[in-house]
C-alpha cells in the first residue's frame, strides 16, 4: 500500500503541474472534465450497482455541462478563453436550475421503468451538487488572475496536508477520531495534517502568493486544512452508508478518483471565495 501511494503520486503529480503551468486553459478544463466523469461514475456506481449504464451517463453529461458553466463564471472584461465570450457569473445558477429541470423530466418521464425513481433521483441531485458544482470552482480559480499560482498552491497545500495525516496516522495514530464513520482517522493524524499543511502554506505561499504575508497564508492553509478533513469525513460517511472501502481501485494505494476529490470538493469554494474576498475581481 505504501510504495502504490508513493509511485502513483510520483507519477501523477508531475503531471498535473505541467497540465496546470503549461497546458493552457482549454487542457486544464478538459482535464477537470475527465476527472469529475471518473468520479461521478464512481459515486453512482455505490448507489446505483443494479441501475443500466445510461442512467449514469446521461448525469455525467449534465455535470459536464454544469463544470463548462464555471468557465464563463467571472466578469466581463476578464480574459476568457476561445470560445467563453461575456463572461458572467451568474450562468452557473441559470445551468445548474436547468440541469435540475432536465432530471426532474427525465424521472417523470420514466415513471413505471425504474423501481426507486425518488431515491434515485435524489443520489442523481446529491451527485450533481456535491460533484460538478464543487470542484467547478476549481476552474473558476484558475480563470481568475494568476489563477494557476493558486490552484497550484492550493492543491499543493491539500495534498501536502493528507500525506502529512496518513504517515502521521501510521506512526503515531492510537486515539480515534470518528470511528462510526472513519475507522482509520486517529487524532494523530490530525495533527500531522494540520501541521504539514501550515507549514506547505507558508513556504510555498511565498513563492507562488506573493501578495498575501504570512499570517493570511497560515490561516488559509489552516482553514484549508479543516474543511479539507471535513471533506474527507463526508466522503467516509457515504463510503460507509454502502458499505465500501474505496470509491473504486482506480488509483492504486489511493482508492478511487473519489477518494483523491474528497478533500478537494470542500475546500475548492473555501479558496476561491477567501481569493475574492482578499483580492477582489
Amino acid at each position: 500500500m505504501h510504495w502504490q501511494r508513493l509511485l502513483t503520486a510520483v507519477v501523477l503529480l508531475p503531471l498535473l503541474i505541467l497540465v496546470l503551468l503549461k497546458g493552457g486553459l482549454i487542457l486544464f478544463v478538459l482535464v477537470v472534465l475527465a476527472v469529475n466523469g471518473l468520479a461521478q461514475w464512481e459515486f453512482l456506481g455505490m448507489y446505483q450497482v443494479e441501475g443500466d449504464k445510461f442512467r449514469r451517463v446521461k448525469v455525467i453529461l449534465v455535470g459536464s455541462l454544469l463544470l463548462l458553466s464555471f468557465c464563463r463564471a467571472h466578469p466581463a472584461g476578464q480574459v476568457c478563453p476561445p470560445g467563453f465570450p461575456a463572461c458572467n457569473p451568474s450562468i452557473v445558477l441559470f445551468v445548474l436550475v436547468w440541469c435540475l429541470f432536465f432530471l426532474f423530466l427525465f424521472y417523470l418521464m420514466s415513471y413505471g421503468h425504474i423501481e426507486h425513481p425518488t431515491r434515485d433521483l435524489a443520489v442523481n441531485i446529491l451527485g450533481l451538487l456535491y460533484l460538478p458544482f464543487l470542484l467547478g470552482h476549481v476552474i473558476w480559480l484558475r480563470f481568475l488572475p494568476e489563477g494557476e499560482w493558486w490552484v497550484l498552491w492550493f492543491l499543493l497545500v491539500i495534498f501536502t496536508g493528507d500525506t502529512g495525516a496518513y504517515y502521521a496516522g501510521r506512526a503515531l495514530g492510537k486515539t480515534k477520531l470518528f470511528p462510526a464513520v472513519s475507522p482509520g482517522k486517529t487524532w494523530a493524524g490530525v495533527a500531522g495534517g494540520l501541521a504539514a499543511s501550515l507549514v506547505a502554506g507558508v513556504i510555498l505561499g511565498k513563492w507562488l502568493l506573493t501578495e498575501l504575508g504570512i499570517i493570511s497564508l497560515a490561516t488559509l492553509a489552516l482553514v484549508l486544512a479543516v474543511v479539507g478533513l471535513l471533506g474527507d469525513l463526508f466522503e467516509s460517511m457515504l463510503k460507509r452508508q454502502v458499505q465500501v472501502k474505496d470509491a473504486s481501485g482506480l488509483l492504486p494505494g489511493h482508492g478511487g478518483m473519489l477518494d483523491r476529490l474528497d478533500s478537494l470538493l470542500f475546500t475548492a469554494p473555501v479558496v476561491v471565495y477567501v481569493r475574492l474576498f482578499l483580492l477582489g475581481w
